[in-house]
């Protein structure tokens, strides 16, 4: 009876200890937007963006939550350290300044989309020479998305004509209607609003060949975020491994981001 006693005693402390030896998982929220097929609130595990990073820092027991918003105020938000992070984010110079970027995974090819009947071409290879692909079709009209980085040439090219809109859906409904030439697009969000938005889905629209280039996608982490300090290394590694076990590439296929 008095061993029952000291047993019965001593089960608060075991559990403490228990508890003490499981630490809490590490939670983050990132900031992103409504950008099919890689996020999206109603697609299957909110998008392939999503699920690659959410996987990937599961793997090391981080938990990621992600919050749809305006880009622009996704990007902002990051920037103060109110999220630990934004994304699916291109790489670049400016953004680098601002965030702590992730290793990279796969995203799409991306270009300009124009109306098949019209005979936009490049005059040379954007491959070898995007500047003089460009400059090749400086006098038409290109819809971009506010606050969207695109290609680092691209940007820079004060050469051309641009014209701001608030979304891809936007942009492209403009070019099907003859409101600017061309459309600067991801060619998986592009073929997605094609198929889906009932304003669309008559549209012949088609991305000029080659694509300008397939960039990689990343979490852009908050430079001024504890949490995302401590993601960051996490969540890297974890991607690693989906990489090496052909899980982004399962992904990929299950949110079609490749060819038919």
């Amino acid at each position: 009876m008095r061993a029952f006693f000291l047993f019965a005693a001593l089960l608060p402390l075991l559990a403490s200890a228990s508890d003490a030896a499981t630490p809490e998982p590490l939670r983050v929220r990132l900031a992103t937007l409504e950008w099919p097929p890689y996020v999206g609130a109603e697609l299957p595990g909110q998008g392939y963006a999503a699920e690659v990073v959410r996987a990937a820092c599961a793997r090391r027991g981080v938990e990621v939550q992600f919050e749809l918003m305006p880009w622009a105020r996704a990007l902002m938000l990051g920037l103060r350290g109110d999220y630990a992070g934004v994304m699916p984010e291109y790489r670049n110079t400016r953004r680098e300044a601002e965030f702590a970027f992730s290793a990279s995974f796969p995203g799409g090819p991306i270009g300009l989309y124009k109306r098949r009947g019209d005979s936009i071409a490049y005059a040379v290879d954007p491959l070898t020479d995007l500047d003089g692909a460009l400059r090749s079709i400086a006098k038409h009209r290109i819809g971009i998305v506010r606050d969207y980085i695109n290609n680092a040439t691209f940007d820079r090219a004060d050469y051309l004509t641009r014209e701001e809109a608030a979304s891809d859906r936007v942009n492209l409904r403009k070019l099907a209607h003859g409101r600017v030439d061309l459309a600067f697009a991801d060619r998986w969000a592009a073929e997605y609003l094609l198929r889906t938005d009932p304003l669309l889905r008559d549209a012949e629209l088609d991305m000029l060949q080659p694509p300008i280039e397939e960039p990689a996608l990343h979490v852009a982490w908050s430079r001024q975020s504890d949490s995302a300090a401590a993601a960051r290394p996490a969540c890297d590694e974890g991607l690693a491994e989906l990489l090496r076990d052909g899980t982004i590439d399962a992904l990929r296929k299950r949110h079609g981001l490749v060819l038919p």
